[in-house]
């Protein structure tokens, strides 16, 4: 199971100190015992750092844990996450993320830089000394490493990373970050091949909203391939642009993997889903991204999704989200218009 080392623990209850809260209590909320933060070389598991981080975001409602002079309300980045959520590539997510932030704040700016075939993700703090172990800064380039990795549903590789400091844990730097370290840099920024730009984006409105919710669990990984069945299953269920969906039945499916229809319905229920729901949050996750495609009318959607009619789709739709596709199409058009 993944560990963080106990230098990203202490470190991370700096600005809250600073903000007067008291780190013991927040260490016990997070049922993190003080005794193993004596040993540097202890390790704590990342469930449990993730409810640390959490629960010094919510304390100070200021996502930014204290580090900066102006806070960072909770519930930004996941307002971030939902509006580059309609991105068709990595470079747009990415793009859309960093105008989000330079917009709403002035404690840090982003940058997204081409040369040659690198790519440069700078972030430069407007008072980097309230940030006066360089846990934020490290911080922030894990979230957006990570969450970049996890919406094209592969790693980046790092190429290199950048800093302008030395860093307290050498040891524990690599870690977070798996490449070669550059100090004494003018900018701290992280480094990876252009190709990644181009990458699709492979992960559904619901996927997010899981991921939002554990937030920041998965932000504190690498993510790795999804190895369960349900992904194979949609992997498999996928289809070409342009072309109609078509949903073969269980026992189809089942044929194609190569098991029994038993066991497929076994092995899904394992998973916590059925091969009627995974159908049905595949059709309800595409109907969400076709509905911002504005040329694309309610008919021609109901169509590419393989419905006998319109109406039909409508009461789907409304099942799944709870709002009709118009209604669901101009929200989000409104929602748009606010950035």
């Amino acid at each position: 199971m993944a560990t963080i080392g106990t230098h990203y623990i202490k470190s991370a209850l700096g600005g809250a100190t600073a903000k007067g809260l008291d780190p013991k209590a927040l260490l016990r909320q997070a049922r993190i015992p003080e005794k193993p933060l004596k040993d540097p070389k202890a390790r704590i598991h990342v469930d449990l750092v993730a409810k640390l981080y959490d629960g010094i975001g919510k304390a100070l409602n200021d996502e930014f844990m204290g580090f900066t002079e102006r806070p960072c309300k909770v519930g930004t980045f996941a307002l971030m996450a939902d509006w580059v959520s309609s991105s068709e590539t990595l470079e747009e997510l990415l793009q859309k993320g960093i105008r989000f932030y330079n917009q709403i704040t002035d404690e840090l700016q982003m940058t997204l830089e081409h040369e040659g075939d690198h790519v440069y993700l700078t972030t430069v703090f407007r008072r980097p000394e309230l940030d006066f172990e360089h846990f934020y800064i490290e911080y922030w380039h894990v979230i957006w490493h990570r969450f970049a990795s996890w919406y094209i549903g592969k790693p980046i590789k790092l190429l290199g990373a950048y800093v302008n400091y030395t860093p307290l844990d050498a040891d524990e730097f690599r870690v977070l970050y798996r490449c070669p370290t550059h100090l004494k840099s003018k900018f701290n920024r992280l480094v990876f091949h252009r190709n990644y730009l181009t990458q699709p984006l492979v992960k559904s409105q619901r996927e997010l909203q899981v991921f939002l919710r554990r937030a920041p669990i998965d932000l504190l990984t690498i993510p790795g391939e999804d190895t369960s069945l349900t992904a194979r299953i949609n992997q498999m269920l996928q289809p070409k642009a342009n072309t109609v969906l078509q949903l073969p039945n269980s026992q189809e499916t089942a044929h194609q993997l190569g098991i029994s229809e038993q066991t497929l319905r076994r092995k899904l229920s394992a998973e916590g889903t059925s091969y009627q729901q995974i159908k049905d949050n595949l059709r309800s996750d595409l109907a969400a991204k076709l509905l911002s495609n504005r040329s694309l009318s309610i008919a021609e959607i109901a169509q590419q999704l393989n419905f006998s009619e319109p109406r039909a789709f409508t009461r789907a739709f409304k099942q799944w989200s709870g709002k009709t596709p118009r209604a669901y199409r101009a929200e989000r058009q409104a929602r748009g218009k606010l950035i």
